[in-house]
C-alpha cells in the first residue's frame, strides 16, 4: 500500500475544489449516520443563502438519494458509499455512490431510463401509478423515490452503473437541482 503523503492530499483538495463540492462524505451509510449527514446539510443551507422553498427541495431530495443507499446499498464490502453535495454556477447538485447487488443492476438502470424519458407531466402520472401500485403489494419499490427525485430536481438523473467483481456494482448518481421549479 502506498502511504498517502502531502501531495496526495493537496490533489485530493484541489479536485474537491474544481469539483465544486461543498461536502462530501465517505463510509457506511446507517440510519444513524443518514441522520448526521442530514443535519450537516441543514448547516450547509445557511452558507448557500438560499430561500426556504429550495432549501426544502435540496433537503427532501437528499432524504431520499441517501435512503436509497441506506436501503438498497451493501456494506461491508471493499468500496464504501459516498455522498456529496456541491453548487456551480447557482445549480445544487447531490450524488451518491454505493455497491448494489448485479441481480437488482437491469430493474434499476430500467428505471432510471423510464424516469429519464418522461416528461414533468409524465413524472408526475407514474407518481401517482406507483403509488397506487404500492398500496396495494405493500411494496418498498426503489422506483418511487427515483420519480420524487426527477420530480423535485426538475431534471434528468444522470447515473452510472460499474462492474466491482462477478456478483456487485457500483452504482452512482449525480441529480442536479434546478433553483427554480
Amino acid at each position: 500500500m502506498e502511504e498517502f503523503d502531502n501531495q496526495s492530499l493537496f490533489n485530493l483538495h484541489r479536485s474537491i475544489i474544481e469539483e465544486h463540492m461543498d461536502f462530501l462524505y465517505k463510509g457506511n451509510i446507517t440510519t444513524d449516520v443518514v441522520n448526521i449527514l442530514l443535519e450537516i446539510v441543514k448547516k450547509k443551507f445557511s452558507e448557500f443563502k438560499i430561500d426556504y422553498s429550495l432549501q426544502k427541495r435540496i433537503y427532501n431530495i437528499a432524504v431520499e438519494c441517501l435512503e436509497n443507499v441506506c436501503d438498497h446499498g451493501l456494506s461491508g464490502g471493499d468500496i464504501d458509499s459516498i455522498f456529496l453535495i456541491g453548487k456551480l454556477d447557482g445549480i445544487f447538485f447531490i450524488g451518491t455512490g454505493n455497491i448494489i447487488n448485479k441481480d437488482v443492476t437491469n430493474s434499476l438502470e430500467s428505471s432510471l431510463n423510464k424516469i429519464n424519458a418522461l416528461d414533468r407531466e409524465g413524472l408526475k402520472l407514474i407518481y401517482k401509478e406507483t403509488i397506487a401500485q404500492q398500496l396495494e403489494s405493500d411494496s418498498n419499490d426503489v422506483g418511487l423515490g427515483l420519480i420524487d427525485i426527477a420530480l423535485k430536481a426538475n431534471n434528468k438523473i444522470d447515473y452510472q452503473i460499474k462492474p466491482v467483481n462477478d456478483t456487485q456494482d457500483f452504482f452512482s448518481f449525480q441529480v442536479k437541482i434546478n433553483t427554480q421549479v
